[in-house]
């Protein structure tokens, strides 16, 4: 038995792969549990392939995030503690490092000289508190009327009580707003503030407005869901508009090798988490959109050409049109959830559009997700399209514009199954009265024309803001055969810009293109509208 078991063993060491190392196993060490600010933090250690690592500063916020590489089983990487109280303020810092399916975790401080964490001084003066273990004192904050600004703890967090909130509630038209102080957007310091106090802004019917430096957003209260959180549970809020590194890597995986989008380093990444006992539960989803603001700097918005370009939720692993608008600088946008928003333009280019009359007009409608190609690389700008095709086209529109919010009733077509790419947008449309039927049926797949585009097309133009350009009159040659249903609906659109004909006639019975309702839907949007 012993020799069969000895000729087992030296089979598998002749079987066994050769290395030159032994696979390293994963191992982490710290230069320091203790340091000061301006002082170097050295992490190093084994492992085989990249280590992540992410540090969160005290107040649950990023202050650190990297991929190091090993070489030959073996890591090591300096860290830099900055000087300025608002990046590195004083306390706990939690480190986590992940190597395959591996995560070791450290704590390391940044104290003084002494190794304590000293009050910090606040920017313009104001009291400084320190929140008891068992909350955030009541009188936290200075209200003046409405607006509050806030009390800057030791730990680097921006608080608010709840007396304070009450005193400005009362002072408040349809919101409440706290003014973190200037470069707080910037640095990602955290809010925090009595979960309670958003039950009595909903029994109020007001909102929360946070406004940073670069900033703002504009909470409805029924839009975090608190439950019967106790007197202890604090609602925190970190709105950061940096391009930080782990914003950047969601930006990379999101777009991947797709050429036709372009970032210009404008993003905001907010995050809105209940705490309790110590602990901290991300909320993403949002009982109601909530309006967010976020100003470029000069640089960013020379960037941006400002037909192409639009916000967009980056998960990492893929982008999420989300629209917005932008006027004097600032873009606004509406919200659903909660993560990173980017903007980022998006330059869709078809081979069998360069130099077409309608370039201009499907470039910018690509852009905002209102059209897209029969395949990646053509657009077919001549084929005639549907009246499914249309009304979704349409409806697209008007959702950017975001003023249609009215939710869709029945499905008043037997033709229009559920489950079809066009069924909600149809409709929608016929909830709204920009589409009908006839007799009961939308007729999907027949072929739209020009007298039926137009119709739709003035029944969606209430909910833009058009002004006439005082053309007249159309003088079409062949008036007379466009349909008396469609008549008015020609001649407002002709007043209002919409149409132009083909100089002479307006073609009523001609079915729409592809080329023709990019450039009929383009000019309900104001010019350069993003």
């Amino acid at each position: 038995m012993k020799k069969v078991l000895a000729a087992m063993l030296a089979l598998l060491f002749v079987l066994a792969p050769v290395s030159g190392y032994a696979a390293a196993s994963f191992a982490l060490e710290m230069s320091a549990d203790k340091l000061q600010r301006g002082e170097q933090l050295t992490l190093s250690g084994t492992a085989e392939g990249d280590v992540n690592v992410k540090i969160v500063r005290p107040d649950k916020t990023t202050f650190y995030l990297d991929v190091i590489e090993s070489a030959n089983g073996k890591f090591t990487k300096t860290v830099t503690i900055p000087e300025e109280a608002d990046f590195a303020p004083y306390g706990v810092y939690h480190l986590a490092a992940s190597n395959g399916t591996t995560t070791l975790k450290k704590t390391f401080a940044v104290t003084d000289e002494d190794g304590n964490y000293p009050p910090e001084p606040i920017e313009g003066g104001g009291i400084i508190f320190v929140p008891p273990a068992n909350g955030i004192p009541a009188d936290a904050g200075t209200p003046t009327g409405s607006d509050i600004q806030p009390d800057k703890a030791s730990n680097g967090t921006y608080i608010v009580g709840g007396d304070t909130f009450t005193s400005a509630s009362g002072e408040a038209g349809d919101a409440v707003t706290i003014n973190l102080p200037a470069s707080s957007g910037s640095t990602g310091n955290a809010l925090e503030f009595p979960a309670q106090v958003l039950q009595t802004l909903k029994s109020k019917n007001k909102d929360l407005v946070i406004n940073s430096d670069n900033g703002t957003i504009r909470i409805p209260a029924e839009a975090i869901a608190v439950g019967n959180a106790g007197q202890e549970t604090n609602i925190r809020i970190v709105l950061n508009t940096t391009l930080t590194d782990d914003a950047k890597n969601a930006i990379a995986g999101s777009i991947g090798s797709n050429a036709d989008y372009h970032g210009v380093g404008a993003v905001i990444t907010v995050t809105i988490q209940l705490v309790s006992g110590g602990t901290a539960t991300d909320i993403h989803d949002l009982g109601k959109p909530v309006t967010v603001k976020l100003k470029l700097s000069n640089e960013q918005a020379k960037l941006i050409a400002a037909d192409l370009a639009g916000v967009y939720y980056v998960n990492g692993s893929q982008l999420e049109y989300v629209g917005g608008k932008m006027e004097s600088g600032t873009f606004t946008f509406q919200a659903n959830h909660f993560s990173t928003y980017a903007i980022l333009e998006y330059s869709k280019s078809f081979v069998d559009m360069k130099g077409h009359w309608a370039e201009q007009a499907v470039k910018t409608l690509a852009a905002k997700h209102i059209v897209t190609g029969v395949d990646e690389q053509h657009y077919v700008p001549g084929r005639s399209i549907t009246r499914s095709e249309f009304a979704t086209m349409l409806m697209r529109t008007v959702a950017w514009n975001g003023k249609a919010d009215q939710p869709a009733g029945a499905n008043p077509f037997n033709d229009v199954p559920a489950g079809q790419y066009y069924a909600d947008a149809v409709t929608q449309a016929a909830s709204l009265g920009i589409v009908t039927g006839y007799q009961g049926a939308f007729r999907p797949n027949d072929g739209i024309t020009r007298e039926e585009a137009v119709v739709a097309l003035v029944r969606a133009a209430k909910y833009f803001d058009l002004s006439s350009p005082g053309k007249g009159t159309p003088a079409f040659a062949d008036a007379k055969i466009i349909s008396a249903w469609a008549a008015a609906a020609v001649n407002e659109a002709w007043t209002k810009g919409l149409i132009e004909g083909d100089g002479k006639q307006f073609n009523p019975k001609k079915s729409v293109t592809r080329a023709e309702v990019a450039v009929m839907i383009g000019r309900l949007l104001p010019a350069g509208s993003l």
